[in-house]
């Protein structure tokens, strides 16, 4: 057993892109919360090697020891299992539960190769993903499952973690997660509009500044005199005297 194991590199938008992909096969784009376990019992998964045959076992808690779940690979073929707790949990809308489902799912989807396992209670991070992020299983599994479960166009709009979990129906750490990667690219979006707002006004040419008269308006005394062909005009109260 193992709590992580090094697999070939994948960046976070890259292992995103991968959960859009599933979703948009399980047609669950906009659908929420997702019914992760509904997508356990269809019988496929599709995996980055091509769809496969996904069996989903339901155990006692006894028989998956330390383990909440585990996903393995025979030939043409993705198994997982996972704790009965669990799948009830996750069936009745609790949040780490329907991470841990996911994240399985994840596995399947991410490592056709590699026997991955989620110990129970399992939380946080590991060595690995602190050393190496983007070759971790786990890290990946876990951004992977947060993308499948929450729907960042719809997530943005909403105003703090305790409203994505709530309406996500994942855990509190999975949606503080989301909450702040959203936030920073609100202000990544702001920062660029201002620069680009700043390069057009320094690129704009200057307007042009009409040249008055020294002398002041018969009618309303301001100096906004303007000469034009045969005259005066007054940009303040539009009177007009003609050139002597």
């Amino acid at each position: 057993m193992s709590d992580d194991a090094e697999v070939p590199k994948l960046s976070d938008r890259d292992v995103r892109a991968y959960a859009e992909q599933a979703k948009r096969e399980y047609g669950t784009q906009r659908r929420y919360p997702v019914n992760i376990v509904k997508y356990l019992q269809c019988g496929w998964i599709p995996t980055r090697f091509g769809r496969k045959k996904l069996t989903y076992r339901v155990v006692d808690d006894e028989e998956m020891g330390t383990q909440d779940g585990r996903t393995e690979f025979a030939k043409g073929e993705v198994i997982i299992t996972v704790r009965k707790s669990v799948h009830e949990k996750a069936t009745w809308g609790d949040g780490r539960s329907r991470m841990t489902l996911a994240h399985e799912l994840a596995h399947g989807v991410l490592h056709y190769d590699v026997p991955m396992y989620r110990a129970y209670g399992a939380a946080g991070t590991t060595e690995l993903s602190e050393r190496n992020a983007a070759a971790s299983a786990e890290h990946q599994a876990k951004v992977f499952a947060s993308a499948f479960l929450i729907h960042d166009e719809f997530a943005s709009t909403l105003r703090s973690v305790d409203d994505i979990s709530a309406e996500f129906g994942v855990s509190l750490e999975a949606a503080g997660i989301c909450f702040e990667r959203l936030t920073e690219r609100t202000q990544a979006k702001e920062h660029v509009r201002q620069v680009n707002e700043r390069f057009q006004t320094d690129m704009r040419p200057p307007a042009h500044q009409p040249s008055y008269s020294e002398e002041a308006c018969r009618e309303c005394r301001n100096t906004t005199l303007l000469p034009i062909p045969f005259g005066l005009l007054c940009l303040t109260c539009g009177y007009h005297e003609s050139a002597e």
